[in-house]
């Protein structure tokens, strides 16, 4: 198990030397796109500050998203002598290919794909 803490201060998810920032949220969505999610928590708090010469606002929030690395492996599989593609395409349907390679000629092709599992 493994732990990601996002923090983000500037509500207007501006930096004024990089420019325009990704919102928290977008990177949040982008952090877990690859990872198992066990929990996300999420917090903010706002403080003001304020006298006869200046006043300021200030709003943050952070993520903390506990989470597993997706565990995956990278496997192969021929198919030989097929003469109806349903069968292939229905595998590509059902799985994560990664690369799709055919060998020989007209009725004699052989197909390897190469798939990851999880």
């Amino acid at each position: 198990m493994k732990v990601k803490i996002m923090h983000q201060v500037d509500w207007r998810g501006w930096d004024d030397r990089k420019g325009k920032v990704p919102l928290l949220e977008d990177q949040v969505n982008e952090f877990i796109t690859d990872k198992k999610i066990i929990d996300i928590k999420y917090s903010n708090s706002i403080s003001m500050a304020a006298n006869e010469y200046a006043h300021d606002t200030d709003f943050d929030e952070s993520v903390l998203i506990i989470y597993e690395d997706e565990l995956s492996t990278i496997k192969q599989k021929t198919f030989e002598y097929v003469s109806n593609d349903s069968e292939i395409n229905d595998f590509i349907k059902k799985h994560d290919v990664i690369k799709i390679e055919h060998f020989g000629a007209l009725d004699d092709v052989t197909t390897i794909i190469t798939y990851k599992e999880k």
